[in-house]
């Protein structure tokens, strides 16, 4: 997994590529959005190369929506992660995009 960070337009983008193996790769990537991300900012996730997310991230990326108060899309590289996002209701809450 390779996790990446940019701010475009007032967005923090965090590019996601590959499949996340451990809880340490989760560590390392929740480190990165409190450390180097402002609180101010929306968030954008790409999911690149993944036809899966950890339930860590998913927990993480709800926590920072609903009780956080973080504006969060998600861009997903494939129609098998974008189905399984839908299949729980992830698109209730967020705007899910394949790209």
């Amino acid at each position: 997994m390779e996790i990446s960070t940019r701010l475009i337009e007032n967005k923090s983008e965090i590019l996601i590529s590959g499949v996340m193996n451990d809880y340490a790769e989760y560590m390392e990537m929740k480190n990165i959005i409190k450390s180097k991300i402002a609180n101010d900012v929306g968030l954008v996730f790409y999911f690149m190369n993944a036809n899966s997310i950890s339930s860590y991230i998913l927990g993480y990326i709800l926590k920072l929506k609903e009780i956080d108060k973080r504006d969060i899309d998600i861009i997903v590289s494939n129609a098998k992660l974008y189905n399984f996002l839908c299949d729980i209701d992830f698109d209730d809450f967020f705007d899910i995009k394949i790209k």
